[in-house]
């Protein structure tokens, strides 16, 4: 479980984020939403260790993560995988070298035993035998399996996705959503997805966190969202045509 507590942060003077409280649990995708510039972003990255809040509390389970020191943090990394916007895969090394990645980073395992889990995962995501192409030998899907198995590798507890659907068509993003929803559940991950894809919200959305200029509006899940009474969020949700007409079936 990951719980945020009051956090804020600023740059240059300017509030990004304001007193966000909200909690991530285990087993289930926790999405966070809003519009471009609102703070999403920089939530995500304030999880993960790339900013430091200005205040508030980001706790892992017991850990408080903003007060641990270099070495306990590189620690609990290891317990983090993360899904990078656009994959994020090195073009110079094949899809196997890219998935042991951070296990050559984090972990004194024989090379085998780093083979022996990337063959996992690569069967875990459908992509058997990919081992020795290379990322622009493959598809956007592809390359967003490829992320996954990467982002899976070292088994960890929390599963952090920024924009997983971006370039992708909307038959292969489902595919993708259903295949982080499936890994979130089999192993229990807590996830968190950054998006502002509502085909995601509606799929897979069992927690939603709404943020509109560095504020936390609403919070709810996918069978709330449609009947919110949030005037910005429903001003977000309801920019597109189906989610008009899903407005108009449920009056």
């Amino acid at each position: 479980m990951i719980s945020v507590k009051n956090l804020c942060k600023e740059f240059d003077g300017r509030t990004v984020l304001n007193n966000i409280s909200i909690d991530y649990k285990e087993g289930e995708c926790s999405l966070i939403i809003g519009a471009s510039g609102s703070g999403k972003t920089v939530l995500l990255k304030n999880l993960v260790g790339l900013h430091t809040p200005d205040k508030g509390e980001i706790w892992y389970d017991d850990k408080q993560f903003t007060t641990l020191k270099e070495k306990q943090k590189k620690q609990l990394r290891k317990e983090m995988g993360m899904l990078f916007q656009g994959s994020a895969l090195f073009d110079f090394a094949t899809v196997e070298e890219n998935i042991m990645f951070p296990m050559d980073f984090f972990t004194d395992w024989s090379y085998e035993e780093k083979l022996e889990r990337a063959n996992f995962c690569l069967k875990r995501v459908n992509l058997e035998n990919a081992n020795k192409k290379f990322p622009n030998e493959l598809s956007g899907g592809m390359q967003k399996r490829v992320g996954i198995a990467r982002a899976i590798a070292l088994n960890p507890k929390y599963l952090f996705c920024d924009e997983p659907n971006s370039g992708l068509d909307p038959t292969t993003s489902i595919v993708i959503d259903h295949l982080i929803q499936e890994i979130t559940q089999e192993y229990n991950i807590t996830t968190i997805i950054n998006t502002h894809d509502m085909n995601s919200v509606m799929e897979i959305g069992d927690k939603i966190g709404f943020i509109y200029k560095g504020e936390k509006l609403w919070e709810g899940s996918n069978k709330e969202i449609l009947l919110s009474d949030c005037k910005e969020l429903n001003d977000f949700v309801f920019a597109s045509n189906m989610a008009k007409q899903l407005r108009a079936l449920m009056k």
